[in-house]
């Protein structure tokens, strides 16, 4: 099939670079493709993101259906005028781009056409893979100049290590256990060996930080009887969610953050423990699926010419659910965004971290229903591949 691009983006045809890769931990970005395309509220998820990617640097690709790849929004938006049906939202998933500039697709797969897209924007090889790793389930990383692999540990069920090595072209294997179904729910590669990692004990101590600083605004100010039961209905949902989510955690049959952290450090990589979801867990038999409320790893991340980090992740429904105007967080210090921005200031300035919500909240509902995120439905193409010509 000839794959093309849209006439009207013809200008923005990539090409390959002769840049060495760098790694998938956190790289400059030419681009992201995605397929999002079962609903009218999801074209604001590609509207944002091609926002951002204006903003920051890279371009935002559309491909359904045809055999194009579209970067002009009005050319994107027709598709979503009514619910139709092509490809599956999960781009992530959908293609895995290797250090070797190869573009992996599960041999089993019938339609191949998205993974031959990615291609084209590579002038890479694409290859039909068995025993298939889906994008979610693992990042490529750069340990001192040498490529290496984070993947789930689940995946030695069907993959031996050296099977992987030469897959992928990695000199290392690193198998992570495996806290949720796929990586990108609970680990953010950086750059410099800097790993996110979720730590619900951090979560659940950030809750209880936000329900005592209600109580010591309500001793210290001045309160009207209308701000005071703002306050007091706030305090008795963060109470109450407190409760069942820390049922979840010392319930929850999964690896812990500490597990994780401990494979990292052996490895040569430094662990950053931060506040990165909120969830309810299903029991099984040997672990918990676990349904997102919230979940800021599942996160784009694009590093800028100056090497500055942009973290591009989900909004969450719970400020909103739990009454956390910012007016009630500038009072307590405290809502689940500002949770999480805190704890990356070290790494990432304020004003680089997005969240990215789509219409009438698609972003939350997709996270909570289906699974997956804005790292799902991106999938990335890095410019040590490519360059804008």
């Amino acid at each position: 099939m000839n794959i093309s691009i849209n006439n009207a983006d013809k200008s923005h045809t990539l090409n390959q670079s002769k840049i060495a890769f760098k790694g998938y931990d956190a790289r400059s970005l030419s681009a992201v493709v995605m397929t999002v395309n079962d609903e009218p509220d999801s074209f604001e998820i590609i509207k944002q993101m091609s926002e951002i990617g204006k903003k920051e640097g890279f371009r935002v690709y559309f491909t359904n259906q045809t055999n194009k790849l579209y970067a002009n929004l009005d050319s994107i938006k027709k598709f979503f005028k009514i619910c139709t049906f092509g490809f599956a939202k999960w781009a992530q998933d959908m293609a895995v781009l290797t250090p070797e500039n190869k573009v992996l697709q599960d041999s089993l797969r019938i339609d191949s056409d998205f993974a031959r897209r990615v291609a084209t924007l590579t002038k890479g090889k694409y290859t039909d893979c068995e025993n298939y790793i889906e994008g979610g389930n693992l990042f490529f990383v750069k340990n001192n100049g040498k490529e290496e692999l984070f993947v789930g540990a689940n995946e030695l069920l069907k993959n031996s290590v050296d099977s992987l090595k030469q897959k992928y072209g990695v000199s290392k294997v690193i198998p992570l256990p495996q806290a949720d179904f796929h990586l990108d729910l609970f680990i953010r590669p950086l750059n410099n060996k800097k790993v996110l990692v979720a730590d619900d004990r951090l979560t659940i101590k950030a809750i209880r930080k936000a329900i005592e600083n209600i109580g010591k605004y309500k001793i210290s100010q001045k309160c009207t009887k209308e701000e005071i039961k703002e306050l007091d209905d706030v305090k008795s949902g963060l109470k109450l969610l407190l409760k069942d989510f820390e049922k979840d955690v010392k319930k929850g049959k999964n690896p812990k953050a500490y597990e994780i952290a401990s494979v990292l450090k052996n490895n040569g990589y430094t662990p950053i423990f931060v506040p990165g979801r909120v969830y309810y867990s299903i029991p099984a038999a040997r672990k918990d699926d676990l349904v997102h409320y919230l979940n800021y790893m599942n996160a784009v991340v694009h590093q800028k010419n100056d090497g500055s980090l942009v973290f591009i992740t989900n909004k969450s429904n719970l400020n909103k659910y739990y009454g956390l105007t910012p007016e009630i967080s500038e009072k307590i210090g405290f809502d689940f965004e500002k949770m999480f921005t805190d704890a990356l200031k070290p790494y990432v300035k304020k004003e680089n971290i997005y969240f990215i919500e789509g219409r009438s909240g698609k972003i939350a509902e997709l996270l909570e229903n289906e699974g997956g995120g804005i790292h799902c439905m991106c999938n990335e193409i890095p410019a040590e591949f490519v360059r804008k010509t």
